[in-house]
């Protein structure tokens, strides 16, 4: 079964199960706590589902983009074609989920860092967070991969992002090979990875 066939068939068992619910006229509480389910489950499972379909599609080249690293040195995505793949990785430092997989990163960067791939956090200033702020979240955390600034949300407009934290792969061609929007362990982190080789 292909994998448009059973995510159709994963969204048919929701739609019946949810049909049935409905029909059997639950007590109005226990009708309100499945709509809030159903409320927030659809929209993450329609979200993951779509960051996962990259399968018979042709892979579109990634936006290319300049930016100036935390060390100073300068980084353009298209200088790396035909080099390495990069994971791309927006956040900001009061974003808790962005903070949480973090530490996954670096392990994930620990384990890959001899191949052909670099890894670019991507800190793009959100309400009160400075780029003095993310520059202290990561020596506190001793992250040893690239960091830098999207200044304006340049990036984060031109990939067309819309939430936190956003993961994007791509491979050695410069194409957009996966995007995930969710917290990553450092296991899947290395599986997209070596993937894309």
């Amino acid at each position: 079964m292909t994998l448009h066939g059973r995510t159709y068939k994963i969204f048919g068992s929701m739609a019946a199960f949810i049909s049935s619910l409905i029909t059997t006229k639950p007590p109005p509480r226990l009708r309100r706590a499945i709509q809030l389910i159903f409320l927030t489950v659809l929209p993450l499972s329609v979200l993951s589902l779509a960051s996962c379909i990259t399968l018979g599609k042709a892979l579109e080249q990634a936006p290319d983009f300049e930016v100036t690293l935390f060390d100073g040195s300068s980084f353009r995505l298209s200088d790396q074609i035909g080099q390495r793949s990069v994971v791309l990785n927006f956040w900001f430092p009061s974003c808790p989920p962005c903070r949480a997989e973090m530490p996954d990163f670096e392990d994930a960067w620990q384990q890959l860092k001899g191949e052909d791939v670099l890894f670019l956090g991507l800190f793009v200033p959100q309400g009160f967070d400075s780029e003095q702020d993310a520059r202290d979240f990561v020596q506190e955390l001793g992250l040893t991969y690239q960091f830098a600034t999207d200044n304006m949300a340049q990036i984060t407009l031109e990939y067309r992002l819309a939430y936190f934290p956003t993961t994007i792969f791509i491979d050695k061609a410069g194409r957009l090979f996966r995007s995930e929007i969710s917290v990553l362990d450092a296991e899947k982190i290395t599986r997209i990875v070596r993937d894309m080789s």
